[in-house]
């Protein structure tokens, strides 16, 4: 049976931990390994294994895009809008295919601001505020994700040279 990649990120943290840390005196050594445990901990939820984290981001991404589309709809203004990427693809794609996707959105929705920008007078208050809305909200999304997926850093470990 094969491990989660997860799984074998944790085995090796514990190694590290357990068997090379109770072995060093030395602080600045101990320091360094604090760091491959950190970098480890960051590839844990980054490599190609973690699909779900980017399937979050464009999820968010393509809510917003697609609620962007729908308030402008039937609007004249919304023959000018940038060319938007084709909906999400289903979870059985290469993480290349998903990064490009995701990517090809971020792009989609730093095209829009500069859109709603030039388009704000002719588009009125009320639905510039609601295009805008729906853009932060995912950008805000994002951010939040990017959180959630990002291990707590281990500074004052690497510094000391100790875990508290």
């Amino acid at each position: 049976m094969n491990n989660s990649f997860a799984r074998l990120i944790d085995g090796m943290n514990a190694t590290l931990r357990k068997e090379v840390l109770s072995r060093l005196d030395d602080e600045f050594a101990r320091g360094q390994v604090f760091g491959v445990i950190n970098l480890l901990n960051t590839f844990k939820v980054r490599a190609d294994w973690s699909a779900g984290f980017l399937l979050e981001q464009i999820a968010v991404q393509r809510a917003a895009l697609d609620g962007v589309a729908a308030l402008l709809k039937d609007r004249a203004e919304s023959a000018s809008l940038p060319a938007l990427p084709a909906a999400a693809p289903p979870a059985a794609v290469p993480i290349a295919d998903l990064l490009a996707l995701r990517d090809s959105q971020n792009q989609a929705i730093g095209q829009l601001l500069g859109w709603l920008d030039a388009k704000r007078a002719a588009l009125g208050p009320e639905t510039a505020a609601a295009v805008e809305e729906q853009l932060r909200t995912a950008m805000r999304a994002e951010l939040a994700i990017e959180l959630k997926n990002s291990p707590r850093p281990l500074f004052a470990e690497m510094s000391s040279g100790s875990e508290d």
